[in-house]
């Protein structure tokens, strides 16, 4: 898998070889659109050929039909093992999905959570998490007040939850907090891939909810869909920066025998 790296909006604009993956991107799309609803690639998180099922979209589609990941996540798998040895303790914000449960079976450390504050809600999320063919209890957490120690993990995976997060800068700084010293962050989010964050929506002090674009939900186990309040641009990394960490990169992993296309955006950065 190829990854490009920028630590900048100046710094990848006309990238060439970034422009022609992005063309390389829609002429497969074009070609795979004659298919019958699946193509046989290289899963690189199952390690052999599997069918992955056919999709337009680059970010959330062309999901293996063994380990039921997407393109995404199994880019974001990959980069995990760059940088988290299996016997080094990973914690992710999440826990009731495919993805957890992929976790499960190669990190012997992996801590997961979900925003779930009743013993209700974590019950339901347990129960699903078990018929994923996951184990163990679903913790609470939220990411703006975790409880973990100081530098209690090597690396620190969030898949698609800065975006749920009205503060989320303070889930940066707590992501800094619980990492070890040259831990990284790995992250994935909604990226507009422009220069400025856009904002959807915002708290008030009284905690009343303003829409300031029409309202976007996300969807999930439990109540179907969560309010996402931004789409991130490149000043992201500025924010990054600022809540400590050493260095941040926007990265784009690019692997198309894999089914990894153009789009799949990704945090790295290093505490």
């Amino acid at each position: 898998m190829v990854e490009f790296s920028f630590q900048g909006l100046q710094e990848r604009s006309d990238h060439p070889a970034l422009r022609e993956s992005w063309l390389q991107s829609h002429a497969l799309s074009e070609q795979l659109r004659g298919t019958s609803g699946s193509v046989s690639m290289r899963c690189g998180v199952c390690g052999a050929d599997q069918r992955l099922l056919q999709s337009d979209d680059w970010r959330e589609g062309m999901r293996c039909e063994r380990c039921g990941l997407s393109a995404r996540l199994r880019s974001s798998v990959t980069l995990l093992r760059q940088f988290c040895a299996p016997d080094q303790p990973l914690y992710c914000t999440e826990q009731a999905t495919a993805l957890y449960v992929r976790l499960q079976q190669e990190w012997r450390q992996v801590q997961g959570s979900e925003f779930a504050p009743t013993a209700a809600q974590r019950e339901t999320l347990a129960r699903y998490l078990r018929e994923l063919g996951g184990r163990g209890g679903v913790n609470f957490q939220d990411v703006t007040r975790l409880t973990w120690e100081d530098a209690s993990f090597k690396a620190v995976y969030s898949g698609d939850v800065l975006e749920h997060v009205p503060d989320y800068r303070a889930a940066l700084g707590e992501f800094h907090r619980v990492l070890r010293p040259s831990g990284v962050l790995i992250a994935t989010y909604p990226f507009t891939d422009g220069a400025s964050t856009v904002v959807r929506a915002e708290v008030t002090g009284s905690g009343e909810i303003v829409h300031l674009l029409p309202p976007e939900y996300h969807g999930d186990p439990i109540s179907g869909g969560v309010l996402c309040f931004y789409h991130f641009g490149w000043d992201i990394l500025d924010e990054v920066r600022a809540a400590g960490f050493s260095e941040a990169h926007m990265v784009m992993p690019w692997d198309p025998e894999g089914g990894v296309y153009f789009g799949n955006w990704t945090l790295i950065a290093r505490r």
